[in-house]
């Protein structure tokens, strides 16, 4: 897709991330709402769905011709090639702990790979947005050009989940402590770990557990336009489909794509 076009997209694609952002604050900040199960155990609310219908609606009137696939649908198509792909409340748990680190996320594929995503973190007040080699965090409408971090060989900042830590989190944790004179963990929901690293706050982000292809494909549309990579853990890029329950593999987001870190997660496992 030209750059002239995903300029245009980006800047409708922020207006309906606000939209749907501004429904789920306003479920936010009611006294109470009800939390349901999915038949995965995952909890939902009614902020998911109301953000699903906010940006189903929005995205379509872009262009009627890129179909949706959304965490809150579910839909099969391998053969297509271009399609939107959301996630209309990222981090339903930091959403009812009200702590503030979920997202909404929309990320435009084309040829299987994030081509522009868009990730809102309303509650904080942060937006973040890439494409064509070019990534911005927005705050109170002030738009700042965010890089990714060279990683230092003296010190590494791993941003590790505030809901999902596992145990083998902890081992690659300690193995980067082995790798690096000081390690610094920050703890983070949602995908804003990945766009700490794409800002330069985090070094890297490994997810070494289950995951959906709307869980990420907006962030790292981010951190690779900001300089970042995102990979399986033998270094191969992600490859995105239109199938509601593909998952994606074990990964890894560095703002270094030089440093070799598939040779520690060889170590690891």
């Amino acid at each position: 897709m030209e750059v002239s076009q995903l300029t245009e997209f980006s800047d409708q694609v922020i207006k309906a991330v606000e939209l749907a952002s501004n429904e789920v604050m306003d479920i936010y900040n009611s006294e109470s709402f009800i939390v349901e199960d999915k038949s995965d155990g995952s909890p939902v609310t009614i902020a998911d769905k109301k953000s699903h219908e906010v940006l189903f609606s929005c995205l379509t009137s872009i262009d009627s011709s890129i179909p949706v696939l959304s965490e809150e649908g579910d839909s099969q198509d391998s053969s297509l090639e271009k399609f939107w792909l959301i996630d209309p409340l990222d981090g339903t748990k930091e959403f009812i702990n009200k702590n503030g680190e979920f997202t909404v996320n929309v990320a435009l594929i084309e040829k299987g790979k994030p081509i522009l995503g868009v990730v809102s973190a309303p509650a904080i007040c942060e937006t973040f947005m890439g494409f064509a080699g070019a990534a911005y965090k927005i705050v109170n409408e002030d738009k700042i050009s965010i890089s990714s971090q060279e990683q230092s060989q003296g010190h590494c900042l791993v941003t590790v989940s505030k809901s999902h830590k596992s145990e083998k989190d902890q081992l690659f944790i300690d193995l980067c402590r082995e790798k690096f004179k000081s390690v610094e963990e920050l703890p983070t929901g949602s995908s804003l770990k990945l766009c700490r690293v794409a800002e330069g706050r985090a070094n890297i982000y490994s997810r070494l557990g289950p995951t959906y292809q709307w869980d990420i494909a907006a962030g790292q549309a981010v951190v690779e336009a900001s300089g970042g990579i995102v990979s399986d853990l033998s270094g191969k890029p992600l490859q995105y489909e239109f199938i509601s329950e593909k998952k994606n593999p074990l990964f890894f987001c560095s703002g270094d794509p030089t440093y070799p870190w598939k040779i520690l997660f060889e170590e690891l496992f």
